[in-house]
């Protein structure tokens, strides 16, 4: 790929190199400009800070990281890996951390977390990702298209963080939502139906909490074991990101709660409805219950029956029943029954 070509593409429209998703120069004063391999193995970091964003499907970005990187095997190992979760360490001057970002892919579901492998130095930073993720080209795009972004590896890791952080309040609110539209319901929607939405939605508080739970003790991390470039502005931005995903964790907690109660007051309101029905059967079964025994035991044939050979028999038969109804009408009605 040729490098002007990268240069002069938009940020959203760059074409993938060989595992490379996009390469960027910061100039130190908010800008940057993109570049490809080529001028990513000839550029001095020391002078020029350097982010790339790899897919790790790639085996050129696997060789690299491995090779020419210059990165600790352990940290690229933890690069490298299909399953992770959220966590920060130290190692020497560097820091890989570990954070996910809501799937915002067509066709993905939110709360199905990316996981975002970062590896940040003084004068590098190296992002890896085998899911595509919106959050990166949108940092990449206030650098490059807008001029006013990260000016050091110490602000990007910073506006990454971030940036993943304020996509999952989105979320979080949506989610919420959902909720409150079920609540409202409950008097009207089939419970039945109602339930497996409420269950649904309790399934995906548990999935993003699942993920927040560890991003969050990975920032809070950051605070008494970070290296001497993340300076005190930095490390109080972090913080508010780890404050912020601790409000989301109570957030989701509380989701998680309403959704309990309303399957709670949905499984009383079928319970109360079963017991009518159960109630309704019961009072019906009591009346007619004596009547059934009077016509099966009229009804046997055997010699000796009373009123074979009236013409009345039927008819005084059925004043005994109607009596013999009312009658237990009156009864459990003075029992309070009905």
């Amino acid at each position: 790929m040729n490098s002007k070509a990268v240069i002069n593409s938009r940020v959203h429209d760059i074409e993938p190199e060989d595992g490379l998703l996009f390469g960027c120069i910061l100039d130190g004063k908010g800008g940057g400009r993109l570049c490809d391999w080529a001028e990513i193995e000839a550029t001095d970091t020391e002078k020029n800070p350097l982010w790339l964003h790899l897919d790790n499907v790639s085996e050129r970005a696997e060789t690299w990281l491995r090779e020419k990187s210059g990165i600790p095997a352990p940290v690229v190992g933890a690069l490298l890996a299909k399953e992770s979760r959220p966590r920060s360490l130290r190692v020497d001057d560097g820091l890989l951390v570990i954070l996910r970002g809501v799937n915002l892919n067509e066709g993905a579901e939110p709360e199905d977390m990316v996981a975002l492998r970062m590896w940040v130095e003084p004068k590098r930073i190296i992002t890896v990702r085998y899911e595509r993720l919106m959050t990166p080209r949108d940092v990449l795009s206030e650098i490059v298209d807008g001029a006013h972004g990260a000016e050091t590896t110490a602000d990007l890791f910073v506006a990454l963080s971030e940036r993943l952080s304020l996509k999952i309040n989105d979320v979080i609110i949506e989610l919420e939502d959902r909720l409150d539209a079920l609540e409202a319901q409950v008097d009207t929607e089939q419970p039945t139906r109602l339930r497996s939405k409420i269950a649904e939605s309790r399934q995906d508080t548990v999935a993003l909490r699942r993920y927040l739970s560890p991003q969050r003790e990975a920032l809070a991390n950051l605070q008494y074991d970070a290296p001497d470039w993340l300076t005190p502005s930095h490390r109080m931005a972090l913080r508010e990101t780890a404050d912020r995903t601790l409000r989301y964790l109570e957030d989701l907690d509380a989701a998680r709660d309403r959704a309990i109660v309303v399957l709670d007051e949905l499984a009383n309101k079928m319970a109360e409805s079963m017991n009518r029905t159960m109630y309704a059967l019961s009072i019906v079964a009591a009346i007619f219950l004596p009547l059934s025994f009077l016509t099966g035991l009229l009804g046997i044939n055997v010699g000796g029956m009373p009123g074979v050979n009236s013409n009345v028999a039927f008819w005084i038969t059925c004043a005994i029943m109607t009596i013999l109804m009312v009658t237990e009408v009156y009864v459990l009605r003075r029992l309070k029954w009905i």
